[in-house]
């Protein structure tokens, strides 16, 4: 049984991965003999992930046509935006008496971390960074589900890979991100737990940008 669970997170994860980094793309169909050939493991695990997966929101489950990549509209991903800047604005103003002089530290050497970052156009490096910014003071929110319900629903629809297609453009978006992580900092020191609930959830979630993190979009 331990090692059946064991197959199923392995084959949840390789396909997340999948979907994150771009190998697949929002409408591709999940080829479960091709993900069951390549894990070398037997098809069973495979159907049980994929199930998890469609449940998490990564996946479609169509009948009789399989399981898809999930695509999202933009007045979707838009709403999610909403939810979460919401959600992580609450949790940042619960975590603020929990924070150390040391969380301070680490989300500062992260920023300069994420700087750097953007200035080499490493995108992929850059999503990991920021993912460990929010973690600093996520994990010491007392709200446990608020912040495994945050979690989720960042994890359904935001890009883990940033292409550098157009490098100009992104550039400057990173760049303004990056701006807002370093006033996150300041605001968590100055202790203006109002302030910093607005900041994140009306600027750091700013649903008008929604269309740049998340997975391809199509208007309604």
């Amino acid at each position: 049984m331990d090692r059946y669970l064991l197959l199923k997170d392995h084959v949840y994860h390789y396909i997340s991965d999948c979907i994150n980094s771009g190998e697949l793309n929002p409408g591709d169909k999940i080829n479960e003999q091709k993900v069951s050939d390549t894990l070398n493991i037997s098809r069973t695990p495979v159907r049980e992930a994929l199930t998890q997966l469609a449940s998490d929101g990564y996946l479609d489950n169509l009948p009789r046509r399989g399981f898809r990549v999930k695509s999202l509209d933009a007045g979707k991903v838009r709403q999610l935006y909403e939810i979460i800047g919401t959600l992580d604005g609450r949790a940042a103003t619960l975590c603020m008496p929990y924070l150390t002089q040391g969380d301070m530290e680490e989300m500062s050497q992260l920023a300069e971390s994420m700087d750097q970052a953007i200035q080499t156009g490493h995108g992929d490096r850059y999503y990991e960074l920021q993912v460990s910014f929010h973690d600093v003071y996520l994990n010491r929110c007392p709200n446990t589900e608020m912040t495994a319900l945050l979690r989720k629903l960042k994890n359904n629809f935001i890009r883990k890979y940033y292409l550098f297609e157009d490098p100009d453009n992104e550039f400057e978006v990173l760049e303004d991100a990056n701006r807002q992580h370093y006033e996150i900092i300041r605001l968590f020191q100055a202790g203006d737990k109002e302030e910093l609930e607005r900041f994140i959830r009306d600027t750091h979630w700013d649903s008008g940008k929604a269309r740049f993190d998340a997975f391809p979009v199509k208007d309604q």
